[in-house]
């Protein structure tokens, strides 16, 4: 490696007590040493702010510590923390996620090797358990089948589903200048983000794992996976409605929206039928028409019998659903 650009690092702090220590030691530990520390910590209830002043105290890091006042979600924290910083790239982590230590050096010599054209690098990480131990199988291979790891213009693969772990990545700071922060009206920071970027930008995929995602008993619950299937549908209706998707992307784009749909009725997710309303005046979907119909219908049953009616929310006009060819 010819050149040690300025790499801007970002911790996200919430709630981890029991395991920012341990992220702040993997970022310290980074054998690449030009590099920009920031935290955040999104008003945590618990004593993360007083371990991370201590290690700031303790180690004498240089860093920007932003503690907000109250909770204000992680887009609102990432783009505080953009906003000061310096990088030429971007690298990201929550506070119970490690980097291995050769995590920036590697990536750096990469994307210092690839042309502007390329936004951003990922890699795959590891799975740890609650004390650090390992378990079986990669992030990726966790959340999504690929037969290889997609690079150069993955917008297609994206549309789908996202793959990325975050806690991998590299991110050139153009990229944020030209595109804009994190969008803080959608519940899913880094699924919008990627697909904007490639939109207009080119992905290289390192080989080398870069990072331990750690899987706990507060990483995934019941209502987590709700909130996940509604960031979800929320971040395909954005780019359905952007208008820059071909043909054959919308159908996709649609069929996220309808088994996110789907996901939340057999949940019984008070916002589910909210959102079929949505995706039906926004596509006319047949599909989405019959599904808002069959809830609809049950909806009806449950009144009739006494039955409690699981949260449903009546849309407004709902009896004049107009079917719109697509």
């Amino acid at each position: 490696m010819t050149t040690s650009p300025l790499v801007t690092t970002i911790v996200l702090s919430y709630n981890q007590s029991r395991f920012v220590l341990e992220t702040l030691e993997s970022v310290r530990a980074q054998t690449y040493k030009n590099t920009q520390l920031i935290i955040v910590d999104d008003c945590s209830s618990d004593n993360s702010v007083e371990i991370i002043e201590r290690w700031l105290e303790h180690n004498g890091a240089p860093c920007a510590f932003i503690r907000h006042n109250q909770n204000q979600g992680i887009c609102k924290s990432l783009n505080d923390a953009l906003a000061v910083a310096k990088g030429k790239y971007i690298s990201m982590t929550a506070s119970d996620d490690l980097w291995m230590p050769e995590k920036l050096s590697q990536q750096v010599d990469i994307m210092e090797s690839q042309p502007s054209q390329t936004g951003m690098l990922y890699s795959d990480a590891f799975q740890i358990g609650e004390h650090g131990e390992s378990l079986p199988g990669m992030f990726i291979e966790a959340h999504r089948k690929l037969a290889a790891m997609p690079q150069g213009r993955v917008l297609n693969t994206l549309l789908e589903q996202n793959f990325i772990p975050a806690m991998t990545t590299l991110v050139r700071r153009s990229c944020y200048e030209r595109l804009g922060f994190f969008d803080e009206n959608l519940l899913w920071e880094d699924w919008d983000m990627w697909l904007r970027i490639a939109r207009h930008y080119s992905f290289v995929y390192s080989p080398i794992p870069s990072a331990k995602y750690r899987r706990h008993s507060q990483s995934f619950t019941q209502s987590k996976r709700a909130w996940i299937l509604k960031g979800a549908f929320d971040v395909s209706m954005k780019h359905f409605q952007l208008g820059y998707v071909d043909d054959s992307q919308k159908r996709q784009l649609i069929r996220n929206m309808l088994n996110c749909s789907e996901a939340l009725r057999k949940m019984n997710d008070s916002e589910s039928s909210d959102r079929l309303w949505n995706l039906l005046q926004e596509t006319g979907n047949r599909r989405a028409l019959w599904i808002y119909r069959l809830r609809m219908a049950w909806f009806s049953f449950r009144q009739q019998t006494g039955l409690p009616p699981l949260g449903l929310v009546q849309p407004q006009n709902a009896s004049g659903v107009m079917l719109v060819n697509n």
